[in-house]
């Protein structure tokens, strides 16, 4: 029997058949980015993992990301407003720690403190946070100094997909009221504490915002082992207030966040994407974990 020639035209057909096959079972198989599924009832909810920052070399995310939002009617995130609403009800909430006339923190704050926070912090923002306790400042120097290593909170994954559903008239629903996440920030103390917590998170602001930047890298590398590890590091179990301290930030809102979507996946039910801190799927009493205790499998996608 004679071997047949395979003429160039067809060569070309069976490598492009190759090819797609290639391509359908690679989307087929599992990204490695943030990204989970999990059907609660008769409910879909495409879990992704957020970070509060990022640069303008992040985007555009991968696609994986937007598949997931696309398949979604309705989308969730820690809290329901946009950003320019959220800081307005910050200020609002910190209406009842207001400073009486004539007293501010910048007059206890040395010079250099001061020159640090406009760098991070802008000047109108920070002249407004002066004439206030200073918790609300050391929450916004938490929330900006990873500027110092050059991840803007203004080019946030949140706020990308919060805009992007704003656009796309989606269904927007928060996790959290505002003040859960406030009340995280807010202490009660002497005056003379307060500016000395101040002096002590801007001195070591930049040392910090240099610890955070291998977690940031893993999550745009999409490294979820390295991730995870950065992310457990500054936590010691063994220790009862860090302990506390953690179940407050993640045990009890991840606990919390489970039973608002069994509750949504009966009284609302549809497709949900899911767009909170990368941290609620790691370390103990995650969001993953928790939901399989309660029966529900977890895919990754």
């Amino acid at each position: 029997m004679k071997n047949k020639k395979v003429t160039l035209p067809a060569l070309i057909a069976i490598l492009a058949g190759i090819f797609t096959v290639f391509i359908a079972r690679s989307n087929d198989e599992p990204s490695d980015c943030f990204t989970w599924k999990v059907k609660i009832n008769h409910s879909t909810f495409y879990l992704a993992g957020s970070i509060h920052a990022a640069g303008e070399g992040n985007y555009p995310l991968p696609e994986t990301y937007l598949k997931c939002y696309n398949k979604a009617d309705k989308v969730i995130f820690e809290l329901e407003d946009d950003f320019e609403t959220l800081e307005k009800r910050i200020f609002l909430y910190a209406e009842k720690d207001k400073l009486p006339d004539g007293l501010s923190l910048g007059d206890s704050l040395n010079s250099e403190s001061i020159n640090k926070l406009r760098e991070i912090i802008g000047n109108d923002k920070l002249d407004k946070c002066l004439g206030y306790e200073a918790w609300l400042l050391n929450m916004f120097i938490a929330g900006n100094k990873s500027k110092l290593c050059g991840y803007d909170p203004g080019l946030a994954i949140d706020k990308y997909y919060h805009d992007l559903a704003t656009k796309d008239k989606k269904e927007i629903i928060g996790l959290d009221e505002i003040q859960t996440q406030l009340a995280l920030f807010d202490f009660d103390l002497p005056f003379k504490i307060q500016i000395q917590i101040l002096e002590k998170a801007v001195s070591e602001m930049a040392m910090k915002a240099k610890g955070e930047e291998e977690l940031f890298k893993a999550y745009f590398e999409n490294d979820l082992v390295k991730f995870e590890k950065e992310f457990l590091k500054p936590y010691d179990f063994g220790n009862p207030q860090m302990k506390n301290i953690y179940d407050m930030v993640f045990t009890k809102r991840n606990t919390s966040w489970v039973e608002k979507f069994i509750e949504l996946s009966r009284g609302n039910p549809g497709s949900y994407f899911v767009l909170v801190g990368s941290g609620h799927y790691f370390g103990p009493n995650n969001l993953l974990e928790l939901l399989e205790s309660k029966g529900y499998t977890i895919e990754k996608i």
